[in-house]
């Protein structure tokens, strides 16, 4: 894409040099529909860009991102006002229309150009408010200084009408009106400014799509410079600055859309990181721990293994199975209802502790990947610890909806034990810290005798 770019501008640079050698190249077209055409193009490129920017504004919220949105807002607005003004000849007013054509190109030169050299270091509160303001503020602005400039320059501006105003009968001549040669050379000056700068930065960051916006600053340049020194004899029409001006927007929008492109891009490959070093996680806290435990038992026993050591290494196992299928289940990322896999995991915990399960499960919740493991972990731990610990032959399951939040209930009627006395197992501070990792709560209550539930609230 840097290549591209590259040559877009080295054959515009040709391009634009040929029409200075070559007056006679020069391209021009007398036509009212052609001349609303490009300018809607025109209009609706820079509203796209604009949008494209203000995404990248939103993620980064920088002032070097909002000056540029700011910049784009205002070619927008001046484009649809030159569709206005083709629409309406009659009823709009020439005069302050062209003070605010010439006042808004040169406010979004200027913020185009800052836009270049503004460090993005520092990042905006509510960058979407802001640009609001911002845009109101400026066009606020461009129209207030319209005014005051028809007001007290009136005849300079009634001059210049007969240069810009689309229904004049010839084309703009900078060089019968020095303030419009001077307003156009400033332009192309800063436009200039902004690709040096844009390109100076886009070398140093490696950001391409500030590449993009260096060579839709040097067609501006080539645009301005074309309206300064070779008008076009027809004011309703299209000629070779409108040309370099269409292709400034579309300089623009190439960029934008490479920039939305290579956002998506960074993030799927985030998404697949985070996905790899969750996987990671998971096999090393289960699968690697329950392997680990079987190997040091294993080295540790000479001789013959006694009842005890055999029951502890075949929990083991069955532990190390079931966190094997739940890797490969998350990998396999099977899309099913919450309560469905809700039930399978449980009734697999079930049979191998030889527990009856009632299950109360509301069919169709849905929730996100992480919600759904960490509530199908807590269950499958509640479900052990029952079987183990209890004495119950029964568990109790419910899942319901409470407001945004899924609730499990896993009840039991078994012996029971104090909350208050610290475990020495890892299974309950496993349970808190699952509900915890997904912004949810877990409560524990059991009395003696009685029996105990768990409560996560996800």
């Amino acid at each position: 894409m840097r290549a591209v770019a590259v040559a877009a501008v080295l054959v515009w640079g040709v391009a634009g040099l040929a029409l200075a050698v070559l007056p006679q190249m020069q391209f021009a077209h007398q036509g009212l529909a052609l001349h609303v055409s490009l300018e809607t193009a025109a209009s609706l490129i820079a509203l796209l860009a604009g949008f494209l920017v203000f995404g990248r504004l939103r993620r980064h919220g920088g002032v070097n991102d909002l000056l540029l949105a700011c910049a784009l807002a205002v070619f927008a607005l001046l484009n649809i006002c030159l569709l206005a003004m083709s629409a309406f000849p009659q009823t709009l007013p020439k005069d302050l229309m062209v003070w605010v054509l010439l006042i808004g190109r040169s406010l979004g030169a200027v913020l185009f150009a800052l836009a270049a050299f503004t460090p993005g270091r520092h990042r905006l509160w509510r960058p979407g408010l802001t640009l609001v303001i911002s845009v109101t503020a400026e066009s606020v602005l461009i129209l207030l200084v319209a005014v005051v400039f028809n007001k007290y320059a009136g005849s300079l501006a009634h001059r210049l009408v007969l240069a810009l105003a689309p229904d004049s009968p010839k084309g703009p001549e900078p060089t019968e009106h020095p303030a419009l040669l001077i307003f156009l050379l400033l332009t192309a000056a800063l436009y200039c400014t902004a690709a040096a700068g844009f390109f100076n930065r886009s070398r140093r960051l490696r950001d391409e799509f500030l590449l993009w916006l260096a060579v839709s600053a040097v067609l501006a340049v080539f645009s301005h410079l074309n309206y300064s020194f070779y008008p076009s004899p027809y004011a309703q029409g299209v000629h070779t600055g409108d040309i370099f001006r269409l292709c400034f927007y579309t300089a623009l929008l190439i960029g934008s859309m490479w920039e939305i492109s290579s956002y998506w891009y960074a993030l799927s490959e985030a998404a697949v990181s985070k996905e790899r070093r969750r996987i990671a996680c998971e096999l090393h806290d289960g699968l690697a721990q329950e392997l680990g435990y079987l190997a040091r038992h294993l080295d540790s026993r000479d001789g013959e293994l006694s009842e005890e050591d055999l029951r502890r290494l075949r929990q083991a196992v069955e532990r190390a199975q079931l966190e094997s299928r739940r890797a490969v289940g998350t990998l396999a990322a099977r899309v099913r209802p919450v309560d469905t896999a809700l039930a399978a995991a449980v009734a697999e915990v079930a049979e191998r502790f030889h527990l009856r399960l009632q299950l109360d499960l509301v069919a169709g919740l849905k929730a996100s990947a992480a919600r759904e493991d960490a509530l199908v972990r807590i269950a499958c731990e509640a479900v052990t610890n029952a079987a183990r610990h209890s004495g119950a032959s029964q568990v109790t399951l419910r899942l319901e909806r409470d407001g945004p939040r899924l609730l499990l209930r896993v009840t039991d009627r078994g012996r029971g034990f104090d909350p208050a006395v610290e475990s020495v197992g890892f299974g309950l501070a496993s349970m808190r810290h699952r509900a915890r990792s997904v912004g949810g709560e877990l409560r524990i209550s059991s009395t003696r005798g009685v029996g105990s539930e768990v409560e996560a609230a996800l």
